[in-house]
This record gives structure tokens, C-alpha cells and sequence, in this order.
């Protein structure tokens, strides 16, 4: 029962936040939407910042899961990266026809966030974007020595840089409400691939 409570909040907090900011939500807002008094949303986070970065898990265990399924796909490395591509659009397309708007990636904003502050959310955003950038960084790293890139290409700048313009992407889409925004991203991606000149 308890944990059920937990996922709840948790839930409910993120499609709230996802649809707004965590810091237009109100600790009200999530209790009412889920049926809870606020004792029981402070007997499982003691502060908000703990509930966004419950929120924050919870959004990278869905990405983490795209990721993964792209990334273990059996064809080469620079497909397994437009295969998350079209997977991310994908997801974006689901929220958009579930919420009735895009609201854009559910990690940037919230990252952003929570990084606005020193403290354990700032390090909890940094290490997970830097575990998404290795994703890209090991697609990159295998298509190099395959001879599928220049070796010039730095494979964590590269992945960085792919990271950034998804994300920029993917901002685009919600500002604009068009998941195709990300959906055409891929040949951009191949852009930045390119050896710094």
C-alpha cells in the first residue's frame, strides 16, 4: 500500500511537472491529483526537491528504457542512433495525443531545473546526461572504427553536441507543438558527425 502511494505521487507529480515546470506545480497540486494528504507526500519526500528528483528517476528509467532498446538493436551504430530518434519522436507523438499538447523532452527541462541549484539534484541531472551522451558516445566511438566516421571526430564532443540539438529539438517541438521537429532530426544528427574543422 505504501509503495502504491509512492508510485502515485510520483506519477501524478510527473505528468504535472512534464506538463508544466516543477516549479509551477504546487506540493497542493500533486496532492490533490492524487488523492493524498500532504503528511503522506512528506512521509516519502521530505522536500519538493526530493519528490523532482523522484520524477527525475522515474523519467530516465523510461528514457534509459528507449535508449536501451535502440542501442542493443542488431544493425550498425549511426542506424542505432536514428533508431532512438524516431523512438524519442515517437514518445513525444504518444504525450502530444495523451495530453493534448507536446510538452518536449521530460528530462531537459526538469534537468535544467534541478541543476539550477547546488546540490544533489544539479549532480543527479549532470551524471544522467552525461550516461545519455555515452549512449551516443559508444554508437559514435564503434562507427569510427568501422571506418563509418572520420577518426577525427571526437566521440564524446560529437555526443554532446547530438545531446544538445535533440534537446533543442526537441524544445522546438513543444514551442511549436510538432513532434516532427524531432522526427527529422536524424539527418541533422549525421551533420554533427562531421570532423571539427
Amino acid at each position: 500500500m505504501a509503495r502504491d502511494t509512492r508510485d502515485r505521487l510520483v506519477r501524478v507529480a510527473r505528468d504535472l511537472v512534464h506538463g508544466a515546470s516543477l516549479a509551477e506545480v504546487s506540493i497542493d497540486d500533486i496532492c490533490t491529483a492524487a488523492g493524498v494528504h500532504r503528511g503522506s507526500l512528506y512521509h516519502f519526500f521530505p522536500s519538493k526537491e526530493a519528490l523532482g528528483l523522484a520524477v527525475l528517476e522515474a523519467n530516465w528509467a523510461l528514457m534509459r528504457a528507449l535508449l536501451d532498446e535502440a542501442f542493443q538493436a542488431e544493425v550498425g551504430p549511426l542506424e542505432r542512433i536514428d533508431l532512438f530518434v524516431r523512438g524519442f519522436a515517437r514518445n513525444l507523438e504518444l504525450a502530444r495525443e495523451r495530453m493534448g499538447a507536446t510538452p518536449g523532452c521530460p528530462l531537459g527541462g526538469l534537468t535544467l531545473e534541478l541543476a539550477a541549484q547546488p546540490g544533489p539534484g544539479r549532480e543527479r541531472a549532470a551524471a544522467i546526461l552525461d550516461e545519455w551522451a555515452g549512449y551516443f558516445a559508444d554508437a559514435i566511438r564503434e562507427a569510427r572504427a568501422r571506418g563509418q566516421l572520420d577518426r577525427a571526430v571526437d566521440p564524446g564532443v560529437a555526443a554532446r553536441r547530438v545531446l544538445a540539438y535533440l534537446q533543442g529539438m526537441a524544445l522546438l517541438a513543444k514551442v511549436h507543438d510538432q513532434p516532427a521537429h524531432v522526427a527529422t532530426a536524424a539527418e541533422g544528427v549525421r551533420l554533427l558527425l562531421r570532423p571539427a574543422s
